[in-house]
């Protein structure tokens, strides 16, 4: 219950105490008031009546005697009125049972009243010639004291309620700023930082404001400091420090990454030889500084729905990779780098002749060493060509081309034909189920790719929403999703921009069991108003929301602040497990304190050995992921 339940309960019972007590003093005195103007009526009746019937008694008129105490008895206030009278040897008598109108039975029956009687003699002269006894009717005083009680108690009500009422709108407002002092404190524990809250005018409730306005900037500061050194160690250990881009570990840990699943790309070198004269000429000022200006016009360079990295290697050598294309995509790719760094070459007074460029395709390299040596080769060739342009065809590549897979995504769409394949992810604490994730397959002819081999397609293509919708269709048709573990289903850019179709889909198809959605870190950084607006509609609706690929981009965490994620799976570039990748473990470690102080489950993925869960709970993880339990297919 809340304080200011309490509160209001407190005064509303010792008000009632109040109220009752005061009421209970006002009736018992409306009840003596009653009962002695009741005696004071049966006494002056008595002695009015006396007065009048001794005229009729002397002249022994007996209609004018009853006349007259039936015009007293007929008022109602007396239930007995009898006269003997001795002269006569006679009883006259006039009596009825108390009676009162709309008075309840039961209050009748308490003892509240006895019979109210006065009884004197009547004399004419020295004789005494009648004796007469008026008794009040107790009904009358009942009434009024029935009708007195009503009115009492209907007055002290409303005065209870309006106080009530005064009580709780005061309560209200003294309590606002116990309520925003709430509200911090839990904004605090999400890393949500607002405005200070106004300080009222309450002494005691000012003082209590102005610490938690101080302990929130203080939180906030270490929480940016946390952040900032997440940053610094991620900027010293993953990227160059002259031009920004990615440097060699970094590369090759995202090339490590990309080669682990199937799919399609191709990875760029570039040797650029005038630097080094430059560097001679001008020295190491003017070259850093067209580095970083070489730098800022590769990053807009990649093919259309797929992520590319760019990374300096060496002093005059640069890398490229591109995590989907095909073929035709890849040598447009390497034209258009190569048209960007002549035009920067010529700008700079430099020959045309006097960089090399090579691509080599994916195609069935399985690590990243064979790939860099491929790429190397690819490199010396394109020196002994003009252009210094060379693409290195596989001819064994069988990968699909981009109009293979719009065909087939397309008809898979129409069909909602693709097929499911579940991953679990699990607790390292217990090693129990922490979640399921669901995400697509596709076949195409005999061989099925899953969802990370053909998204960038689907991207490019803008079919994303098209095919969330029918994966999530099918899920929800089948009744495959588990009730007793929580369902994490993947989602594209455009789902997340364009809600509607899937709440509309989800209203129709009710569920009873844990349901949540699972974006991508770049979706995420690649419209954060839409990502807010997603996650908002999501928690409305009770269903959770969670980020992969979290750390792939070399840039702030602040969008977890904002957007607080259910859960997290850290990318497979940040796979460290290996005792030796001290610093990469670092930054995992940071990642996982980060999470914990935002009650955000982070998740490791690409985990292949047991051996490896171990170091996992070290670094402070919640789960693991990864080919240690293989995805299960249920197409």
């Amino acid at each position: 219950m809340t304080l200011q339940k309490q509160i209001l309960w407190l005064l509303n019972i010792s008000f009632l105490v109040v109220v009752l007590v005061v009421y209970a003093v006002e009736f018992n005195t409306s009840r003596d008031a009653i009962n002695k103007q009741m005696e004071t009526d049966v006494q002056n009746a008595s002695t009015a009546l006396g007065l009048t019937l001794t005229a009729f008694l002397d002249s022994e008129d007996r209609g004018g005697v009853d006349t007259v105490m039936q015009a007293v008895f007929d008022a109602g206030f007396y239930s007995e009125i009898r006269l003997d009278w001795y002269a006569k040897g006679e009883v006259i008598e006039k009596q009825q049972q108390p009676r009162a109108v709309d008075v309840p039975q039961w209050f009748m029956g308490l003892p509240l009243f006895a019979a109210v009687a006065q009884e004197q003699v009547i004399t004419s002269g020295w004789l005494q010639v009648a004796n007469l006894k008026v008794v009040g009717n107790p009904a009358v005083a009942y009434q009024a004291l029935w009708r007195t009680g009503v009115q009492l108690l209907a007055t002290l009500f409303v005065i209870y309620l309006i106080l009530l009422l005064v009580i709780w709108r005061g309560l209200r407002v003294l309590m606002r700023p116990l309520h925003a002092v709430a509200r911090q404190a839990r904004r605090i524990t999400k890393r949500q930082f607002g405005e200070p809250i106004a300080e009222p005018k309450t002494r005691e409730l000012r003082t209590l404001v102005m610490a938690i306005n101080e302990m929130a900037e203080r939180v906030k500061l270490m929480f940016e400091g946390q952040d900032e050194q997440i940053g610094r160690l991620r900027l010293a250990t993953q990227t160059d420090p002259v031009s920004g881009l990615s440097n060699r570990t970094h590369l090759m840990a995202h090339l490590n990454a990309w080669l682990s699943e199937p799919g399609t790309g191709g990875l760029m070198l570039m040797d650029i030889k005038w630097l080094d004269g430059l560097r001679l000429q001008q020295g190491y000022k003017a070259r850093d500084d067209l580095i970083k200006s070489l730098a800022e016009r590769f990053k807009g360079l990649c093919v259309k729905g797929s992520r590319c990295i760019f990374a300096r290697i060496s002093h005059t050598e640069f890398a490229a990779l591109c995590a989907s294309g095909d073929e035709q995509q890849l040598r447009a790719w390497l034209e258009q780098v190569h048209q960007e760094l002549l035009a920067f070459s010529m700008q700079q007074g430099q020959s045309g002749g006097d960089f090399a460029m090579a691509l080599v395709p994916r195609g069935n390299h399985s690590s990243p060493s064979s790939l860099m040596s491929s790429a190397d080769s690819a490199l010396h060739q394109a020196w002994q060509t003009h252009p210094q342009l060379y693409f290195a065809h596989l001819a064994e590549d069988s990968a699909p081309s981009q109009e293979k897979w719009r065909l087939a995504v397309a008809d898979a769409i129409d069909r909602q034909d693709f097929g499911l394949l579940q991953q679990s992810a699990m607790n390292l604490e217990g090693n129990e189920p922490l979640q399921l994730e669901w995400f697509a397959s596709l076949a195409i002819g005999a061989q099925r790719y899953p969802a990370s081999a053909f998204l960038a397609f689907v991207e490019q293509f803008n079919q994303g929403q098209s095919m969330d919708m029918a994966v999530l269709s099918k899920l929800l048709g089948s009744e495959v999703l588990d009730k007793s573990v929580l369902n994490v289903v993947n989602l594209t850019l455009a789902t997340m921009r364009d809600p509607d179709p899937l709440l509309l889909l989800l209203d129709r198809h009710p569920h009873t069991y844990p349901l949540a959605f699972e974006v991508s870190e770049d979706a995420v950084l690649a419209d954060l108003p839409a990502a807010r607006a997603f996650a908002e509609q999501l928690r409305l609706r009770g269903l959770g929301l969670g980020f992969d690929h979290v750390g792939r981009h070399i840039n702030s965490l602040r969008y977890l602040h904002d957007l607080a994620p259910d859960h997290i799976k850290l990318d497979q570039s940040l796979a460290c497990y290996e005792q030796s990748e001290e610093v990469g473990q670092e930054v995992v470690r940071a990642l996982a304190r980060v999470g914990k102080s935002m009650k955000i489950q982070v998740i490791a993925t690409r985990v292949e050995r047991g051996e490896q869960l171990e170091l996992l709970k070290e670094l402070g993880l919640t789960g693991y992921q990864g080919y240690i339990m293989p995805p299960k297919s249920l197409h």
